[in-house]
């Protein structure tokens, strides 16, 4: 992709304007998710904005209403053929009047114990907006008593999108508070913000409100891409490597994307819930581009209205970046809390589609990648199909910032096989689980045996010749444990589904 007619400073790093009401909004919650996290609404039902629309769990934040209006449906929705892909859509009719539910915030977060904070935090719904989309809530519960230090990245991911850069020229005081309530809830000594160093404006700017504070300090990397993983922050802050399945609170670091600082200074000091996030809208000359304050749920066809674009076969749009992102092919999709950037762009700035050649072994992308992968060797164990092999050569770290495309001369699309290898490793992931959960109810049956067996037998030779019986190979809890909520799972697996369609089938007769 020739990138020669996109500039950095056209998505401007202050907000060009709040994007105005939708009269429709669309929210997806993926269906796996929704087994646990419970719907609280229902048809043609009012809601305000800030409103739960699921009850969430332990582990999976509630989803909340961006707007005031009505539900206009609710339904099964899935963006390919693959079952296990399914979400639910809801539809919410806004009412244009944006009115809040009645809010609580907490000014002297200091006066509440880190549970609390944390509790507030889950039920404001915060996920990583830098992409993640993990939980906040679950990483600071993890954090406590494990990490000495915060890093709070301001490194975008991408190139061209300015949103984080946005969010510090224009709401620095409001990230600072959110970083000392983070300190306070995992008790942390030291906060690391770390910009790149080509952005003078903020670094001057945090640099003056930072001076006199020993919490903080400002750290600079180089312009690089990709620099926003949490692998390479903390390999270029420390010259430390986060190791295979671990994160980086495993080794004293908490890390954090400085719109998900922000949000969480919102949900304690405002009592706001997620509903909102800023968004890079980016295009080439041909199209208009800026940051501005989007709600969550708003569809993509609004975007094209709004700024006066056709929707023509001649443009391309990405939800993410225009190098990570994704393409969107229904215009009735919407933005959701980890995406930061919407790239248009026509197809005269996207080259023809090379022809794929065999691997010629050039060692290219594996001098290239940034977190030192072999793309060249993983490439060649999925060809073989050799989970095993991919595995073990960390395929589950690559970040996918098709730095190894770019500089392939066969053209191979490595990271569309990486994507594919990662669902199989996933369902390999699954696979085991059950395993291990037929070998737990098959010791299980083993102890109910053994027991039997005492109780009828007027000696204990049977143990002898029984040695899988003896009772110490079962006195494991956690054995019993992993049974019991394993068995949960399983009965409600599919009885969470057939609830659900049921009760959007009364609602539509009802509705007739």
């Amino acid at each position: 992709m020739d990138y020669s007619s996109l500039k950095k400073e056209q998505s401007n790093e202050t907000v060009k304007n709040f994007l105005s009401f939708p009269k429709k909004f669309i929210i997806f919650i993926k269906h796996s998710l929704l087994q646990k996290n419970q719907l609280r609404v229902r048809i043609n039902q009012k809601v305000l904005r800030g409103q739960p629309l699921s009850f969430g769990s332990e582990t999976i934040v509630p989803v909340h209403s961006p707007a005031s209006g009505y539900i206009k449906n609710i339904s099964f929705f899935s963006f390919s053929e693959n079952k296990s892909n399914e979400y639910i859509k809801i539809v919410i009719i806004s009412d244009g009047e944006d009115k809040w539910i009645k809010l609580h915030p907490i000014k002297n977060y200091k006066k509440h114990t880190p549970e609390k904070l944390i509790r507030i935090i889950h039920k404001s719904g915060i996920i990583g907006l830098g992409g993640g989309k993990f939980p906040s809530s679950q990483k600071l519960k993890l954090s406590i008593n494990k990490v000495h230090t915060l890093v709070i990245n301001a490194v975008e991911s991408e190139p061209f999108v300015t949103s984080d850069d946005c969010l510090f020229n224009n709401y620095l005081n409001e990230i600072l508070v959110g970083c000392k309530i983070i300190s306070w809830i995992s008790k942390i000594k030291l906060v690391l913000i770390v910009v790149q160093e080509n952005k003078t404006e903020i670094i001057s700017k945090i640099s003056s409100l930072i001076h006199n504070q020993l919490l903080f300090k400002l750290c600079l990397i180089s312009n690089k891409y990709p620099g926003g993983s949490s692998k390479i922050l903390i390999k270029a802050l420390t010259d430390k490597e986060i190791p295979y399945k671990k994160h980086a609170i495993d080794i004293g670091f908490l890390v954090f994307n400085v719109a998900t600082v922000y949000s969480i200074k919102r949900a304690v000091f405002n009592g706001e819930p997620l509903t909102e996030r800023i968004v890079t809208f980016l295009g080439d000359k041909n199209f208009f581009h800026g940051n501005f304050w989007v709600k969550i749920g708003t569809p993509i066809s609004y975007f094209l209205m709004h700024f006066k674009i056709q929707a023509y076969s001649d443009i391309n749009i990405y939800l993410g970046g225009m190098l990570m992102g994704n393409k969107v092919f229904d215009l009735n999709n919407s933005t959701l809390q980890g995406q930061n950037c919407i790239f248009i762009t026509s197809n005269k700035l996207i080259n023809k589609k090379y022809t794929e050649y065999a691997c010629i072994r050039c060692g290219f992308c594996s001098k290239a990648c940034p977190i030192n992968l072999l793309p060249q060797q993983l490439y060649w164990y999925i060809q073989s199909k050799e989970h095993d092999q991919t595995n073990k050569h960390h395929i589950l770290d690559c970040i996918e910032c098709k730095v190894c495309e770019q500089l392939c001369p066969s053209n191979i699309p490595l990271v569309k096989y990486f994507k594919y290898e990662k669902k199989i490793q996933h369902n390999i992931n699954i696979e085991n689980n059950r395993r291990n959960l037929s070998l737990v109810r098959f010791e299980k049956k083993q102890k109910r045996l053994f027991f039997n067996k005492k109780i009828f037998s007027k000696d204990d030779l049977f143990l002898k010749s029984n040695p899988i019986l003896r009772i110490n190979d079962f006195n494991s809890k956690k054995i019993e444990k992993t049974l019991n909520s394993f068995e949960i799972e399983e009965n409600k697996k599919n009885k969470r589904k057939e609830i659900i369609q049921q009760a959007i089938n009364r609602m539509k007769l009802k509705n007739k």
